[in-house]
């Protein structure tokens, strides 16, 4: 385009030039013409000129003559004449120049010089309008869009992007051209976006129990703390507005030690959540405990079962419901119902009965039958049970009750021909299993009997206290043999009694 230009203004100028040199050959020759006039005039007009003075002077009188001379005397001397130079300049001042033509001309030539530079100018505003574009202002917008305006109008884009306080991610917050110029399409136009504010920038947590909540959410606008979190919630002893806590997600990250990257919740209290009363209670007896569960989650009721034994609802089934059905209830009411357990056993009281009865009377009963020494209560008369009476059991509960029934006073049996070993088992199976303290000690004494036998006692075969300590004496005959005679059997010797053990007797 620029070639094209310059080449037509060179022949715009070439052509006034052309003119200008027309105009002056023109000029030229109109002047050459008026020069041979004015000298063709001058030869005629002398001699004529002349003649005529002459005739006048002859003719005129005397009189005129002297007066003629007289003013001639008095008169200036001439200037020399004129030579050829003079008359041509005098014969160029006589002649009419046409000031028209040459106005006209120079305003052609004005014309033509200004119809050139206008249609030059225009030429090449439209070719820059053609090549270039007007720059939009693209500070705070996204890079999205001044990519977009890049592809429209051919414009290359170099993107630089740095962290900022003031503009968020992606926006634009510096360009290279100024908004409203001009740039040249195929040009690279500079911007740069943000980054953001900086994740690695430790900005120390205040104390917000100190700071509303309004406060806290301006502090966090301010420091661009993007993954501080302000939660509210419900709470039942705080009042709406009041500080609950400040936690951070980030293991072993101190609150003065905070930056933007790490991960924070501050919590604000919303006070005590108070629920309309819109939900109806549906009719649950006889139904599934399973149903009133899922309506209990489903609309957030603080639902308690309590169990409890039917004989006409089947278990795990509702018996009854403490709202009635359809009546109002608002979300997090609490709520009661009683789940069948199935029909209950009723433990009896066994006073009265004998071991046998307890045990045969009840079969829906596991009914364990203990005997223990007393002596307040005869023997075979009934002293406790472990489940009290009138008490409901149902197949969830133990069905187990232990009865006890007394055996008197204790009564201490004859253990002579018994071994030594046998005695720790004799004394607790038969005493202190069933609640007497009887206990003994161990004498040992020489006797034909086999070592280890018992072969006397300080008490048998009687009554004894609840507490008592027998003495037993061992033989301690090693020699003896290991079978000893039947007739030990049969006719036992009486054993011998050391005469210096003292034996209390109650």
């Amino acid at each position: 385009m620029s070639d094209f230009l310059s080449k037509f203004n060179k022949d715009k100028y070439q052509d006034m030039l052309n003119e200008q040199e027309e105009d002056k050959d023109k000029d030229k020759q109109v002047k050459e013409e008026q020069d041979k006039q004015t000298e063709n005039q001058e030869e005629t007009e002398l001699p004529e000129k002349r003649e005529n003075q002459e005739n006048q002077e002859n003719q005129a009188p005397a009189s005129e003559i002297e007066d003629n001379k007289s003013e001639l005397e008095t008169e200036p001397p001439r200037a020399p004449s004129p030579t050829r130079n003079s008359r041509q300049r005098d014969a160029e001042e006589e002649v009419e120049i046409d000031l028209d033509y040459r106005r006209k001309k120079r305003r052609r030539m004005w014309l033509i010089i200004t119809g050139s530079v206008l249609a030059c100018g225009l030429i090449f505003f439209i070719y820059y309008l053609l090549v270039h574009v007007k720059v939009e202002d693209f500070v705070g917008e996204s890079v999205s869009v001044a990519r977009e305006w890049a592809g429209e109008n051919d414009v290359e884009i170099e993107l630089n992007q740095e962290y900022n306080m003031e503009y968020d991610a992606n926006q634009v917050f510096a360009q290279s051209v100024a908004a409203g110029d001009k740039i040249r399409k195929g040009k690279t136009l500079e911007l740069t976006s943000s980054l953001g504010p900086d994740p690695e920038e430790v900005i120390p947590l205040p104390d917000f129990s100190e700071m509303s909540q309004e406060e806290a959410r301006n502090w966090i606008d301010e420091n661009k703390a993007e993954n501080l979190q302000l939660v509210t919630e419900y709470s039942d002893d705080l009042e709406e507005g009041e500080y609950i806590k400040t936690t951070i997600r980030d293991s072993g990250v101190d609150e003065a030690e905070y930056q933007r990257k790490h991960s924070a919740a501050v919590y604000y209290s919303k006070g005590k959540e108070v629920f309309e009363k819109n939900i109806t209670v549906p009719d649950f007896t006889g139904k599934p405990k399973e149903e009133v569960e899922k309506w209990a989650e489903t609309n957030e009721i603080d639902m308690t079962y309590e169990e409890a034994d039917s004989d006409s609802i089947e278990p795990e089934h509702i018996i009854s419901q403490s709202e009635a059905a359809d009546e109002k209830v608002a979300k997090r009411d609490k709520m009661k119902v009683k789940v069948s357990v199935g029909k209950a056993t009723v433990v009896p009281n066994f006073w009265g009965l004998t071991a046998e009865e307890a045990v045969s009377n009840y079969p829906d009963l596991d009914v364990t039958v203990k005997e223990r020494y007393n002596t307040d209560i005869p023997y075979g008369r009934f002293i406790s049970q472990s489940v009290e009476a009138e008490t409901k059991l149902t197949d969830q509960d133990d069905k187990g009750v232990t009865v006890t029934y007394s055996l008197g006073k204790p009564y201490l049996a004859d253990f002579r021909g018994q071994m030594e070993g046998d005695l720790p088992r004799l004394f607790f199976d038969e005493y202190q299993s069933k609640g007497a303290d009887i206990k003994y000690i161990v004498k040992y004494v020489y006797s034909p009997e086999v070592k280890g036998t018992v072969v006397n006692m300080s008490k048998f075969n009687e009554f004894v206290p609840m507490t008592y300590t027998v003495e037993i004496s061992i033989s301690n005959n090693a020699s003896a043999p290991p079978n000893p005679p039947d007739f030990f059997d049969d006719e036992p010797e009486a054993p011998v009694v050391d005469e210096d053990i003292e034996v209390d007797e109650e």
